[in-house]
Parts: structure tokens; sequence; C-alpha cells
């Protein structure tokens, strides 16, 4: 059994998944074995039996069913190398939810509620360029690109590299965060300077600055990225360059975006807004 583990491991890493979808991917393998007694056996019925304890005695999301289920399907196509047998088991339809956003001022007062500048400079760069958390904890000094304002997203999502709008006043304060904190290679160097921050430290300065701030939604730092896609389209960026700052592969996910800005606008008649009432009221 740890041998098929180590060889999924493996192929994982051969096929270019990020370390957080290998860690992803390989937990729910093992959770799998766990639940079948590290039964060496994969079959149609094991895995039906496995997916239906999931959602009828464990009732985890719509997410953590579709990621188990890709996770299984790469183990048999790839490290068993036998068909998938799940072909007769349809894929639960992924859930489409608007995505949680913060307001200009809810923004502004959590930033301001941040604990340190290190933490401020951090959730300031994650809302004015739009960023993952797993992309702002990888930065590197180089990445700043002062002179054409932009800042070089490395290895995002898809393992593609992008560029992404950089704020003047985000560059500013980075510029005082580095007279301040001397970072060497790493925009946000961990407790080792020569090595990132933590995905969970980076959540953790959101949490810390939102409690400060009193702010009650139920969101993560996550909550910046889709804040900054939502300003940027009510401040009139294009919707074309937005998904370009996104690095979205498809148009269709940029344009969850309009449905917030739909909500927001109150729809009015061309007649309305152009016409006179007495002009057609006599």
């Amino acid at each position: 059994m740890n041998q098929l583990l180590q060889q999924y491991q493996q192929d994982l890493a051969l096929r270019g998944y990020s370390y957080h979808t290998q860690h992803n991917y390989f937990s729910k393998i093992k959770y799998f074995f766990d639940y079948t007694n590290n039964d060496p056996e994969v079959s149609e019925q094991n895995i039906k039996s496995y997916l239906y304890y999931l959602i009828n005695d464990r009732k985890l999301s719509n997410e953590y069913l579709r990621s188990s289920y890709s996770a299984l399907k790469y183990f048999c196509v790839q490290t068993l190398d036998m068909p998938w047998v799940m072909d007769q088991i349809p894929r639960l339809k992924k859930t489409k939810k608007l995505p949680v956003w913060l307001t200009q001022k809810e923004v502004f007062k959590l930033i301001h509620n941040a604990a340190n500048i290190k933490h401020k400079a951090l959730l300031l760069i994650v809302y004015s360029s739009g960023l993952r958390v797993s992309e702002v904890s990888q930065l590197k000094l180089t990445d700043i690109i002062r002179d054409k304002m932009r800042i070089n997203v490395r290895q995002g999502k898809g393992a593609k590299d992008r560029y992404t709008i950089l704020s003047s006043i985000c560059l500013s304060c980075l510029e005082y965060y580095w007279k301040k904190y001397r970072p060497e290679f790493c925009l946000f160097p961990g407790k080792k300077q020569n090595h990132p921050i933590s995905i969970r430290a980076c959540q953790y300065a959101f949490q810390l600055a939102k409690s400060k701030a009193g702010i009650l939604k139920k969101c993560g730092i996550h909550s910046l990225r889709h804040s900054f896609a939502t300003h940027y389209l009510e401040s009139g960026g294009g919707i074309f360059q937005l998904q370009q700052f996104l690095g979205h592969k498809r148009l269709k996910t940029t344009l969850v975006y309009l449905h917030i800005q739909e909500e927001k606008i109150q729809a009015r008649s061309p007649l309305d807004v152009y016409g006179k009432q007495e002009e057609f009221i006599r």
C-alpha cells in the first residue's frame, strides 16, 4: 500500500500539479484507503460506497466531493493504469455561488486594522492587484516591475505566468515596508529570511485584521481578490483586461463579476432615462 501511495505522489509531481493540489489529492487517496481498511482492490463498488459515505454520513461539501472524484480518477488511470470505473457514476455538478466581496469602506477599514506594516502591505497588494493567496506568498522582490507598474505573477494557477496591475499607493506602502523589514529575496519572507511566508500566515493576517475591523461577513483572504475584480469593473475597467489581470483561462469565469454589478445596479428603461413623462401623458 505504501508503495502505491508513493507512486501516486510521484505521478502527481510528474504531472506538474502545484504543491497544494498534490497535497490535496494525496490526502484524499489516503482517506479513501483508510475507509476501505487499506484494501488494495479499487472497484466501482467500493468507490461508490466511499462517495456515498462522504455525502450521506460525513455530509461534506460538493467541492470536497468533486476533489475526491478527481483524485480517485487520476489514481486509477495514471497510477493503477486501469480503465476509469466511474463513468457510470454521475459527477456532482459544481455549485454556482456568487463570490463574497467587501465594499470599498470595508476593504480600507480591514487594511487599516492590519497588525503591522508587513500585514498591511500583504493585504494591500492582494486587494490592489487581485492576487490569489498562493501567489502573494510566493512573490519575490524582482517580481515588482516598477517602471511598468506591473507585478510578474510566476506560475500562478494552471502553472501560468502573467502580469497584473501594480497600484502606485501599494508601491509606496511596499517601499515603506521594505525600508523597515529589509527582505532580501522573498517579498514576504516567513520565519526564515529566504523562505516565503506560508499561506496559513497570510490567512491569519487577514482574519486578525478582519476581527479588529469588526467585519462580520463570513469570508477569507480570497474575498480581497473578489473585491478587486468587483471594484475594478465599477471604476470603469474592461472585462477583457480584468480577465488577464486575474489569470482566468475562460472569460466565463470573469463574467461572474458582472452579475455582482447587476445586483447593485437598479435597472432603468432607456425610455425613463431619456424621455420625459409629459411628452407622452397628455
